[in-house]
């Protein structure tokens, strides 16, 4: 076991320093039967169309040129993927390639055979939003019965086979609910995560914010393994930032190239310029790179840094500088400090 981690972590470390764009998560659709309270995308709380979506044939295209990068994983999310009746010939074609794929999904809608479908096409794991019992579940997606869809969905995904991991963003509206979740999840064999951020829309919408989590509430579930900060050594990843941009890279629907989906500064159409000039010589993408953590000044000095979760695009969208303290990660780092004083030498 010790083996396989140093073998993940060097492989991580390569590629950071070469920038091997290892993952790649790919928006195949803005289209979702659910409207979350915090969702970021715009469109699926009907501020904005979903606009154009590339065809099978198009991101086949994009995936090779990505498999000749280097990348190993592609994440299919959306929006809501399982939308889309092509799914299964996508996710063969990256399979194909020698892409491990995952689908991030709500589980709606999902049946026996488009899920039969997928397991032929080689996707190896799918993770579904959860956040909590009915009541809690179904008043955050504003759809009534959809959490009892939601959890069918993935037992129906894993009696087929397929690795599933619960997630959820822990909130104000929902706080309560993790002792639910992970007893579920340990009950029905999935894997499970959770989230105490909260970002704005896309489009600048600040509702979400509003749905952060209280100090109490905060410092109670930071006590938790699953949530426990850790060192932020990034991985063997020195002082570099983080990955985006680096060995992370993301699609939206029509193309357009990101380095992170929570980083979004877009870098050029993957339809328009081939992927390899993007990546390789994306004047914006350039300068991230050579970004480093002494560059974020007023954070290098801050004794809370090694366990601060500060993430470059929530400071963006957040705080409005990418390379500047994110609110919510300064808060969290506080309170985590109080909890593990003796821990920092204090």
């Amino acid at each position: 076991m010790v083996q396989k981690e140093s073998l993940l972590a060097g492989l991580n470390r390569a590629s950071l320093e070469k920038n091997i764009p290892l993952t790649a998560v790919v928006e195949l659709t803005r289209r979702c039967p659910l409207s979350c309270v915090h969702c970021c995308l715009p469109e699926t709380r009907g501020r904005a169309e979903p606009g154009r979506e590339l065809t099978a044939r198009q991101w086949l295209k994009i995936f090779k040129e990505l498999a000749g990068l280097g990348s190993m994983n592609l994440v299919l999310t959306g929006g809501e993927p399982l939308l889309r009746p092509d799914l299964p010939a996508i996710a063969a074609g990256a399979a194909d390639l020698g892409f491990g794929v995952t689908v991030f999904t709500t589980g709606l809608p999902a049946a026996p055979a488009p899920l039969r479908a997928l397991k032929k096409a080689d996707v190896s794991s799918f993770e579904l939003s959860l956040y909590g019992r009915p009541a809690a579940h179904d008043g955050i997606t504003g759809l009534k019965g959809s959490q009892r869809r939601t959890l069918a969905a993935a037992r129906l995904m894993r009696r087929l086979g397929f690795k599933v991991k619960l997630k959820c963003p822990l909130m104000s509206v929902n706080a309560g609910e993790a002792s639910y979740i992970m007893r579920t999840a340990k009950k029905s064999g999935f894997e499970f995560s959770f989230d105490i951020s909260m970002a704005p829309g896309n489009d600048g919408e600040r509702t979400p914010l509003s749905l952060k989590l209280p100090d109490k509430r905060l410092k109670r579930l930071l006590g938790l393994p699953t949530l426990r900060p850790e060192p932020n050594t990034e991985g063997g990843a020195g002082d570099l930032i983080c990955g985006a941009g680096r060995n992370t890279v993301a699609f939206a629907p029509d193309g357009t190239v990101y380095p992170c989906l929570q980083l979004p500064l877009p870098l050029g159409n993957a339809v328009k310029t081939p992927l390899c000039r993007i990546w390789k010589g994306s004047g914006r993408l350039r300068w991230w790179r050579s970004r480093r953590r002494r560059n974020i000044e007023k954070c290098r000095s801050c004794r809370l840094w090694d366990i601060c979760s500060r993430c470059p695009g929530l400071a963006l969208l957040e705080d409005g500088d990418m390379m500047g303290p994110s609110a919510q990660a300064c808060r969290s780092a506080a309170i985590a400090g109080r909890i593990f004083k003796k821990r920092l030498g204090r």
